[in-house]
């Protein structure tokens, strides 16, 4: 099975790739629209050779920049004519389909990758139909050196719309991604049914290949980060909680009149605070002694339900950090335990 950690190697690491089937009719007569057409293959790549794909819907939204709510439609839509769900979250063939006559492969740092526009002050991603197209003429220059072709030849085999492949085109030649020159050395006035050379800045390629695996690193990373902070704050939380279970059960038990006494002497601290900042000590030594009687009947409330004043304490299972996480020197507690995991 291709789980979501495999899934998570190849795809959130961007250094993956998926497979695109371009064998006519091989999904059915279904016309799928880009980002159909990208979760569809997706699904194929990931169950070759019987195995099932697991995966969220926000997963695999991450993975080609499309909303949950577009996954959401596609799944329904694909799930009806060559996948089926075998249980959450996991989806398999509705039958081994046989290996497509023609495909190749969009490499996932496409998806995400920052293309510098010509001004060199702004950058821009790719569209789902643009990183299809530049992909296939990846494909085809990879296997034959200066590919010549036409847009409408591009559109046919591709499947899509004559008008996407041209805008496609000049997208990648305005970032100067790809260069197209007529058999007879014309650029810039192909038409769709112009036989042109199609011609790749690998160089430029490689540069934003580097910069895009190397940012999603980054990023992965500061995720990898932010929940492992916010797993450390849950487990000290709940740490907190146990910790003062058994006094908040003993105050539950003790009922408001305890409860009453027990915000007396707050409010009374409080008081007192203020009338030494205002240096009144007379006010001080009354409240001084309103808290001492306070605290007199607070211990004989405890003793005639039968508890002392240590029932009020919270009970820590770590004295050094007192399940806070921190030392009293500020240094990180090693009591913390991983989800899952060891100290």
């Amino acid at each position: 099975m291709i789980n979501t950690a495999r899934k998570n190697r190849s795809g959130n690491s961007h250094a993956g790739y998926a497979i695109r089937v371009i064998t006519h009719g091989f999904f059915g007569a279904e016309k799928l629209t880009a980002s159909e057409r990208a979760i569809t293959n997706a699904l194929y790549s990931f169950t070759q050779k019987g195995g099932n794909a697991e995966f969220t819907y926000p997963e695999i939204g991450n993975r080609y920049n499309i909303s949950t709510a577009t996954v959401s439609r596609t799944m329904r839509k694909i799930l009806q004519f060559c996948f089926e769900k075998a249980s959450d979250h996991t989806y398999k063939l509705k039958e081994l389909l046989p290996a497509p006559d023609k495909y190749f492969y969009i490499y996932d740092w496409l998806w995400h990758a920052k293309f510098p526009c010509k001004d060199g002050n702004e950058v821009t991603d790719l569209t789902n139909d643009q990183v299809e197209v530049l992909s296939y003429i990846i494909h085809q220059n990879h296997h034959i050196r200066h590919w010549t072709s036409t847009q409408a030849s591009i559109a046919r085999t591709l499947e899509i719309a004559a008008s996407t492949v041209s805008e496609a085109v000049s997208r990648l030649e305005d970032l100067r991604i790809l260069t197209v020159r007529t058999v007879f050395g014309r650029r810039r006035s192909v038409n769709n049914t112009d036989r042109a050379t199609f011609t790749l800045d690998y160089d430029l390629l490689k540069k934003i290949r580097l910069e895009t695996l190397r940012n999603v690193k980054a990023a992965s990373h500061a995720v990898r980060d932010a929940d492992a902070r916010a797993d450390r704050e849950r487990f000290y939380e709940a740490r907190q909680r146990l910790a003062n279970e058994h006094a908040d059960s003993v105050r539950e038990k003790l009922g408001p009149g305890f409860a009453a006494l027990e915000t007396e002497l707050k409010r009374l601290e409080m008081e007192a605070g203020k009338a030494q900042a205002a240096r009144n000590m007379k006010t001080v030594r009354e409240i001084l002694e309103k808290k001492i009687a306070t605290k007199a009947a607070i211990a004989e409330f405890l003793k005639e339900h039968g508890y002392t004043a240590e029932d009020l304490q919270p009970r820590y299972l770590c004295p050094d950090c007192c399940d806070t996480g921190f030392r009293k020197d500020g240094t990180m507690c090693s009591c913390y335990t991983p989800p899952g995991g060891t100290p």
